[in-house]
């Protein structure tokens, strides 16, 4: 039963995958018919009607977005490895060392059972983010190096993986240890804000610059929102407590300095009021308008990336729609043979970067003097005349 689960399962995410590209494809376009379509209005790339797209999900021609994302993950290949490298990096600093200098602490100084399982778990979460991301890098590195592989958007999906898996660790991991750091430094309300944020959020920074589409990101900051501002706080009833620490914690203060509204209630409430503002909204504004940030910026660089991959598309199928007219006008020019042989000679030359601008190649002197010398124009018109040449353009020509 195991032996076919796998298979099974492969097939089965096969169809889904078949199932959603084919509900979301609503479009066949094609960039030369649009440019054969503009030709004929009398206008240029300009008038050239763009690909629909949806909101979010990209162009509405699934194989073109299949073309945008491949084109994409070739564009960032240096920003995706510097992304993983740096997020590898963060872990290694703001996990691993921290916990490894816990656990020398505690082992050197502490009592012989104060070193429990959770330094060890600790070193296990910390192991296993490292281990997302270097298995992220190494395929990474792997699949842009290997030129048989013509499906590079695989590495974005790669990296949207271990960012996922990274969140799932995230999660866990607060989940189990929010009341822990909540109680470290004396229940300081503000303190497992902090601690969260640079101890588990700090990779996240590497997002900023990389160039993934902006709804591989929006999935990933949905899923962690919804962990950080939700179900850790309800399922360790955080809520709770930091009432009690913050109703504590007011008083103490209101006794500290001595305030005359200390013995009035309303000033007490007053007081609770603004230090819960600060426990429970300014820590998760920043750290959401952070990730609204990176939100925001991911959607602006992914329609400035679609503008220029379209762009280059409408480039190219010019340059395919000139070299056409080209080549038929040498077909109509010469015999196919000949044709084709001074076809294959400037393809050979510009793969060589020998051949000059291809508008310029059949008005140059010294190119078509080139076409002149060859021996097969003379063997194919052996009773070509001077008089014919005139009659037709060819002095003209050359």
């Amino acid at each position: 039963a195991r032996a076919t689960r796998g298979p099974v399962t492969m097939v089965l995410v096969s169809l889904i995958t078949w199932a959603a590209r084919k509900s979301l494809h609503k479009q066949d376009y094609s960039f030369d018919e649009q440019l054969e379509e503009a030709s004929a209005k009398g206008g240029g790339l300009l008038e050239l009607t763009r690909p629909q797209q949806y909101l979010v999900l990209g162009f509405k021609d699934r194989n073109l977005e299949a073309r945008f994302l491949d084109d994409l993950a070739r564009v960032s290949q240096p920003r995706t490895i510097l992304g993983l490298t740096m997020a590898l990096l963060m872990v290694v600093v703001g996990r691993l060392m921290q916990d490894g200098t816990l656990y020398v602490i505690q082992k050197r100084f502490g009592e012989d059972d104060s070193l429990d399982w959770d330094y060890e778990y600790y070193f296990i979460t910390s192991a296993l983010a490292i281990l997302v991301f270097g298995l992220g890098l190494v395929a990474t590195l792997v699949i842009m190096k290997r030129e048989s592989f013509q499906q590079k958007r695989v590495v974005l999906a790669i990296v949207e993986a271990s960012f996922f898996l990274y969140t799932v660790i995230v999660s866990v991991d607060v989940c189990l240890n929010i009341s822990e750091w909540n109680s470290y430094e004396d229940n300081k309300p503000l303190y497992w804000w902090l601690f969260m944020s640079f101890y588990e959020l700090f990779p996240y920074t590497c997002l900023f610059f990389q160039n993934l589409p902006g709804y591989q990101i929006a999935g990933n900051m949905f899923l962690l929102g919804l962990i950080v501002y939700v179900i850790a706080p309800l399922n360790n009833d955080i809520i709770g407590d930091q009432k009690d620490v913050v109703q504590q914690r007011c008083r103490g203060e209101l006794v500290l300095y001595k305030d005359p509204l200390n013995s009035d209630p309303e000033g007490e409430q007053l007081c609770m009021t603004l230090l819960e503002f600060e426990q429970w909204i300014w820590p998760p504004l920043i750290v959401g308008l952070a990730g609204f940030a990176l939100l925001i910026v991911s959607f602006i660089i992914e329609q400035a990336n679609r503008r220029a991959f379209f762009t280059k598309c409408c480039l190219d199928a010019l340059n395919r729609k000139q070299r056409k007219d080209q080549e038929d006008l040498l077909y109509s020019i010469f015999p196919k043979d000949v044709a084709r042989q001074l076809i294959e000679k400037q393809s050979s030359e510009k793969k060589e970067g020998t051949a000059k601008d291809e508008s310029k190649s059949f008005n140059s002197s010294s190119t078509s003097i080139t076409l002149f010398r060859q021996k097969t124009v003379a063997r194919m018109h052996q009773n070509v005349t001077i008089l014919f040449t005139d009659t037709v353009g060819f002095t003209a020509m050359s």
